[in-house]
């Protein structure tokens, strides 16, 4: 391609010579291998004359027929054949020909500046993970400097408290205390005061020089994920036309660097999104043009750095997780959950998609069917420590998230306590940290749930899933002014995990659970504190989903009143959990309850039943609230229907809009309790 003709003869007539010995036509001898020493002579004089002269010239030789007659099984000599040294390309440009010359004076000082010339070594992997295992130590002292930086400022109170003390006896005593005591305590406290001063700096730099070190470390085990999504498009335009499909690919941000180990690991899940996306989400060009869409279908992955972490996300904008779909599927697989199933929110049926042996599809194909893909998927990511989002709308596409460590080699997370014991949730799982008051705290029947910014978040304590009892102490925890929450996410869903206390967050070295306690699920591994102490890192999806199990249902209390007798209210809210709380609120009080998940639902629901009274959300997929009280206003039975709209919309023209609807009341979801709630319902249609 380059016009350097000379070069590209002898190589290729050496190619003719390898691929003859590759297919067993010839034998290597003593002859051939000085012969290959000879021809990439020549071709080093040919690269010379390029770097210097812009040409490929080089001695003339009989090379070329050389290797015709070896082709031939000729015989042949390599007289004449040597380069001398001068038409050689300079010793520090190759340091490795020079290694294999003779040492002589000239050579020693070319080879000693070639070698200072290389700006790179290689790192053996395990010896990498030796010096993994001293920064932890560094790391251990560290948090063992802050303990004594504590005692250090207790020992300051302390010698204030003399100092004070001495003040008031030479002030108050006949008897003053000699002068030269006092001058002694004071001097004792400025030094005592520039060694904290001191200490402080040097922990502060030691802390610095200790995070810049674990850095550099890690960047030793890091490549580039180029390395895994290279051979990607080519997978993807084959897969494509094996489905008759259009796709425009692109990828951003393959030169992310990512720990060699997780970089292993993280091939299978993403040929396993693509294939999914490719195959199941992507509408062949006849179906996008029906739809509206353009014949070729998108599909992208980018990666970028976050918050520590590294973000890969898979989008398509093909035709979406068809989720009435999977839930008439789920259904039919637990029939005895039917209710619970039909009011779930759509990021709790994604749980269900990761289940081992879930498939939608009736008929296995070659590319997907199975119901294993993502599964392990979902299993591959947790095992790198990583988790996995999934957000899809129907016919506008879907979006897999992995959140992943930047190395398998440390976790970051905090540090909390449980029952007298200390655990370490990893940040990668964790959205927000609160410390909640009494007032933002709401008990219905057994269960408890915040309000955290228009969502209703579910809250559980930690000691109920570890099997602590709760000694006699514990009991005042529940009318605690505060409670520490770690608000934690896995598969879309997000909960509260109520802990006796939140210590530090910390960067530490990570330890893999032995063998044999591997069965251990709520565990994911060990890391030592300041006190050399084993502390067990939670595994998160695990014990959201032992959360999920053990979630108590409110007991409905007893009436000697007949069910018809109940006033009934229609509760329409697209989130499940907002549903379920309003569900229980008014049951507790003994109303009967019906819920839909958007109006066009509702209305159904409306006709089906004898409805006393709505309570209705605004922002709804398919018919929102706005619409739904405008449909139900058109019917001159439902004209005079009491309607409350809980939400967090607080546009002034949307609320004028349902004024002239002739709305009865509207509650804020940030001012949502139980009380104005079912102050409400009794102020319009009475006690149950």
């Amino acid at each position: 391609m380059l016009k350097f003709n000379r070069i590209e003869q002898i190589i290729h007539g050496l190619e003719n010579i390898f691929k003859d010995v590759k297919e067993k036509k010839l034998l290597i001898d003593k002859s051939m291998v000085q012969l290959v020493f000879i021809t990439t002579d020549h071709i080093r004089a040919g690269a010379r004359n390029v770097k210097k002269f812009g040409n490929d010239h080089m001695p003339e030789s009989d090379l070329l027929s050389i290797f015709e007659k070896i082709c031939k099984n000729e015989p042949y000599s390599l007289e004449g054949l040597q380069i001398s040294d001068e038409c050689l390309p300079d010793l520090s440009d190759d340091i490795s020909s020079e290694l294999d010359k003779p040492c002589e004076d000239k050579t020693k000082k070319d080879v000693t500046e070639a070698i200072s010339n290389q700006e790179t070594i290689r790192i053996k992997l395990s010896q990498t993970e030796k010096m993994i295992k001293l920064l932890n130590n560094l790391i251990i002292k560290q948090f063992q400097l802050r303990k004594e930086n504590d005692l250090i400022n207790t020992l300051e109170e302390k010698f204030r408290d003399i100092i004070a003390m001495e003040e008031t006896r030479n002030k108050d005593s006949e008897m003053q205390t000699n002068p030269q005591y006092s001058k002694m305590i004071g001097e004792c406290f400025k030094h005592f005061q520039q060694l904290k001063k001191d200490f402080r700096l040097d922990l502060s730099l030691l802390e610095a020089t200790t995070f810049e070190l674990q850095e550099e470390i890690f960047t030793l085990r890091m490549l580039p994920m180029d390395l895994i999504l290279g051979s990607i498009p080519k997978m993807v335009e084959e897969t494509a036309m094996a489905l008759d499909k259009d796709i425009d690919f692109t990828i951003t941000g393959h030169d992310v660097m990512i720990d060699k180990i997780i970089l292993e690991k993280l091939h299978d899940p993403i040929i396993h999104l693509i294939r999914n996306a490719v195959d199941h989400g992507i509408e062949s060009p006849h179906e996008r043009e029906k739809k509206g869409k353009p014949k070729t279908g998108k599909l992208e992955i980018n990666c970028y750095l976050e918050s520590g972490n590294i973000i890969i996300k898979i989008v398509d904008d093909g035709k979406g997780v068809d989720y009435d779909r999977i839930r008439e599927k789920v259904i039919k697989e637990n029939p005895d959950q039917e209710e619970e199933i039909m009011m779930m929110e759509t990021s709790g049926l994604n749980a269900f998609l990761f289940a081992s042996g879930f498939s939608t599809k009736e008929k296995a194909q070659e590319l997907s069917g199975r119901g294993v893909g993502l599964n392990i998927v979902k299993y591959n990511i947790e095992n790198i420590k990583g988790r996995i989002g999934l957000e899809s709308e129907k016919d506008k596409g879907t979006e897999f998230k992995l959140t992943l460590p930047l190395s398998l080699a440390t976790v970051e997370g905090f540090f909390i306590t449980c029952a007298e014991e200390k655990f370490l949730i990893p940040s990668t799982y964790v959205k927000e940290v609160l410390i909640i008051k009494k007032e933002e705290h709401m008990t219905l029947g057994q269960k408890h749930v915040i309000i955290l910014r228009d969502k209703i978040v579910p809250i559980y304590y930690l000691s109920a899933i570890l099997g602590k009892e709760k000694k006699k102490d514990d009991k005042k925890e529940e009318i605690k002014e505060k409670r520490f929450v770690m608000v934690v996410e896995s598969l879309s869903n997000m909960i509260g995990i109520i802990v006796d206390s939140i210590i530090q967050y910390a960067s530490l070295i990570y330890k893999p659970l032995p063998p044999k306690l591997n069965k251990l699920k709520l565990i994911q591994g060990i890391v030592f504190d300041e006190s050399y102490n084993i502390i067990n890192i939670l595994f998160i999806p695990e014990i959201m989903e032992r959360f999920r199990r053990l979630r108590p249902r409110v007991e409905k209390i007893a009436t000697p009143f007949k069910e018809e007798s109940k006033k009934t209210a229609l509760v329409v809210d697209d989130s499940y959990s907002t549903r379920e709380i309003e569900r229980s609120i008014l049951e507790i009080e003994d109303y009967k309850v019906v819920t839909a998940e958007n109006g066009r639902v509702g209305l159904q629901m409306l006709s089906q039943n004898q409805i006393d009274i709505i309570i209705t959300d605004i922002n709804m997929p398919e018919m929102n609230g706005l619409e739904f009280v405008k449909n139900i206003r058109k019917i001159q039975e439902y004209a005079t229907m009491p309607i409350i709209v809980v939400s967090s919309e607080e546009d002034p023209e949307l609320r004028r809009e349902f004024d002239r609807l002739a709305v009865s009341a509207q509650i804020f979801k940030q001012d949502f309790e139980r009380g104005n709630l079912v102050q409400e319902v009794r102020r319009f249609i009475g006690k149950a």
